[in-house]
């Protein structure tokens, strides 16, 4: 047996701006750290692939 019933929730305005406010600070301290290869030593750049000695890989368009 299932139930098909689905019941609207209104929302006030308080708990709607109170909802916008927590997204906005979620968002303020999110972005993600950068990669600084300067400060960064030979042999993670090798293990990452950034010391290979080839071009840099770059995805065709035709290939999708």
């Amino acid at each position: 047996m299932s139930c098909h019933a689905i019941e609207e929730r209104r929302f006030s305005a308080r708990e709607a701006l109170v909802t916008a406010i927590r997204r906005l600070a979620r968002g303020v301290g999110s972005r993600m750290p950068r990669l600084d290869m300067d400060a960064m030593p030979d042999r993670i750049k090798r293990d990452l692939g950034f010391l290979d000695g080839r071009d840099p890989h770059y995805e065709d368009d035709r290939s999708r």
